[in-house]
């Protein structure tokens, strides 16, 4: 039989020492009817993404076939997750049925293998309740990431999930290894067995003294073995990798745009030649111990140059984002998501804590613990809520712990689910209802209230009930983009634990509300033409202290002249922006209505004459740069 160089990677990859002992564990799922899903979880570089390489290559040698998808390098959305599905197996469609289907279709038995699962925490709880249990009875599921199953996990599926925790190389496997690679097989005394750190170690001159980490625990031997490695590297190498070590993916534009005066292909060069980075969907990855380890010896030996890159990196991302396709779109939420490194905006998008609370629809019975737990909370008026309830039950979902129990909910509507009838019924309501009418969103973009959100804690302190709907609600936020413009809130479930989350976060109070007990008030969040990716780009800015040039600054949507400045309201911006990105050109009037207001012709509407008017107001001594064209609308001419 003639070889191929797919049948010699495969060789090469089951040739993985020193995981016998697991790999045959994890053949169960190919052999046996139990169990039906196994996850394997342990600490960054202990070889989780090589054990299931290897497995995928036994379970197609045992005549099983085996899918294999990364978290990496998909939407951690429902259509994200189905569309790599899809392409992974070359199908049109990305439906979950025709996906399930096609799947069970595959072979007697297959393995739908996920690694750096830890990313999808989004779809966790539909990848467990929704889309596993539907699949074809022949279908096993293998997961990988860093932190043990979530209660769903455990709940639903009980003796039939199985758990494998990944832990460090014997001494005589990791001995075994290095022996075989021509290596000293002392260097597992400072590596302690941990498959990053051997091969960091084995790099490392043998002048640093293993003595130092005896005792020590396994992620601080890893970081001080990938500190010595980085010692080790030439100058221009290390430069390049610290520029790396800002951003979550390296791509060419982005090393351009960090180092000006680098050969953007030879720095990619340099940078494919290590040996904890590899070449993913969208650019290369630095591999997480040495990504955390690098950027933090960065900040710390020049913050300058951390600094630089970070806002070098916005710049090309923002650039980047007006032009990407919708599907491309999530790539540059995670990478601007990365350069906010905000402590609160970290909480509220990647808390810290095991999620063992699952978030799904309330059900008809859950009512009594709906009612039980807002009588609880001194900020909820229990016969509001019953109306709420009544009204749009399908906008209340609940979080449970691993019994079952509810332990949080949350009522999160968009505006056309609410009538209006329980809007004037409700006075907070009815004041998002009113600021609406003043200040409309344009035709097509979407509004969401989210009107309660309780769980048995305080108010949005942390603990996994409110960990797990926090998720939540970022899922159904950026599973709207790019038509969500706006999120109206009560202002006690944003304050958070300290006071700044809304803040932070870029809300604002509602006007005219500034009379009213802290209790009664809201905040709204108008994320801009450019939905949640905008509204992200803006956090990050916020956080750079990055400056425009320019007399309009769209990071913090103001007018800045000889110094003053001068805020915008957010139509204000929008009309001002329309304007600007058509410089010296005559605007129609039906224009500005259909594509900044998202209406069609109304007639007699004077509302982009009081627009007009406004701005006129705060350009001074410039308005007339805002002239009035006769019969056929306006045009900006530049703003000197």
């Amino acid at each position: 039989m003639s070889l191929t160089l797919g049948s010699l990677l495969e060789e090469r990859t089951r040739a993985l020492a020193g995981r016998d002992r697991e790999r045959a564990a994890l053949l169960s799922l190919v052999h046996e009817d139990h169990p039906l899903v196994t996850v394997v979880h342990g600490i960054a570089g202990i070889g989780k993404t090589s054990l299931l390489q290897a497995f995928a290559a036994d379970a197609r040698a045992a005549g099983a076939a085996a899918v294999v998808l990364d978290g990496r390098a998909m939407e951690p959305t429902e259509s994200g997750f189905l569309g790599a599905l899809a392409g992974a197996m070359e199908l049109d469609e990305a439906t979950a049925s025709a996906t399930a289907a096609a799947l069970g279709g595959l072979a007697d038995r297959v393995v739908l293998v996920i690694d750096t699962y830890e990313l999808l925490a989004l779809i966790d709880g539909w990848l467990s309740e929704v889309f596993v249990p539907a699949l074809p009875a022949n279908v096993r599921v293998l997961l990988a990431g860093q932190t043990r199953p979530s209660g769903t996990w455990m709940r639903g599926y009980g003796e039939l999930l199985a758990t494998l925790r990944l832990g460090s190389l014997p001494p005589r496997d990791a001995e075994a290894i290095l022996r075989r690679a021509g290596l000293d097989p002392a260097v597992n005394r400072v590596a302690h067995g941990h498959p990053l750190a051997l091969q960091l170690a084995a790099a490392v001159p043998r002048d640093h003294p293993a003595a130092a980490l005896e005792g020590a625990a396994i992620d601080v031997i890893v970081e001080q073995v990938g500190r010595q490695y980085l010692d080790q590297l030439d100058p221009r190498t290390r430069r390049v990798l610290g520029a790396a070590s800002v951003t979550r993916r390296t791509t060419l534009s982005l090393l351009e745009a960090m180092l000006p005066d680098e050969s953007p292909w030879e720095a990619f060069e340099l940078l494919r030649r290590l040996p904890f980075v590899e070449l993913g969907a969208d650019g290369l990855i630095v591999h997480d111990t040495m990504h955390a380890v690098t950027a933090a010896v960065l900040r710390a030996a020049d913050p300058a140059a951390h600094r630089r890159h970070r806002i070098a990196a916005w710049a090309c991302l923002r650039r980047e984002l007006r032009d990407a396709p919708p599907a491309e779109l999530w790539r540059y939420t995670a990478d601007m998501l990365f350069l906010v490194d905000n402590a609160v905006v970290r909480r509220f998008f990647f808390p810290t804590m095991v999620l063992d609370q699952s978030v799904g629809p309330a059900l008809a019975d859950d009512w009594p613990a709906i009612a039980e737990l807002g009588a609880r909370d001194r900020n909820v008026s229990v016969e509001q809520l019953q109306e709420w309830w009544r009204a749009v039950p399908e906008a209340f979902a609940v979080s449970r712990d691993a019994d079952g129990q509810v332990t949080g909910f949350r009522c999160l509507a968009e505006r056309e689910q609410v009538s209006a009838a329980l809007m004037r019924r409700d006075p907070l309501a009815a004041r998002w209802r009113e600021h609406l009418r003043r200040d409309p969103v344009p035709r097509g973009h979407r509004v969401l209230f989210l009107r309660y959100a309780v769980t048995r804690g305080e108010p949005m302190t942390p603990s996994t009930a409110t960990a797990a709907l926090l998720l939540d609600l970022k899922r159904t936020y950026f599973s709207m983009r790019p038509e969500l413009r706006r999120a109206y809130a009560p202002e006690p479930l944003l304050d958070g634990a300290d006071g700044d989350c809304a803040l932070v976060l870029g809300y604002a109070p509602l006007p005219g509300e500034h009379g009213l007990d802290a209790t009664e008030r809201s905040l709204y969040n108008d994320y801009g033409p450019g939905s949640i990716d905008g509204w992200l780009a803006d956090l990050a800015a916020r956080e750079l202290l990055v400056e425009e040039t320019g007399a309009v600054d769209s990071v913090r949507r103001e007018l800045r002249f000889d110094g003053e400045r001068i805020d915008l309201t957010q139509l204000e911006f929008d009309v001002l922006r329309y304007l600007q990105q058509r410089e010296g050109q005559a605007v129609q009037r039906e224009a500005l209505l259909r594509d900044v207001w998202g209406y069609e012709w109304t007639g007699g509407s004077n509302v982009v004459e009081v627009a007009i008017s406004a701005l006129r107001k705060k350009l001074g001594a410039r308005a007339r740069a805002l002239c009035t064209v006769r019969g056929v609308g306006y045009r900006l001419d530049p703003l000197t």
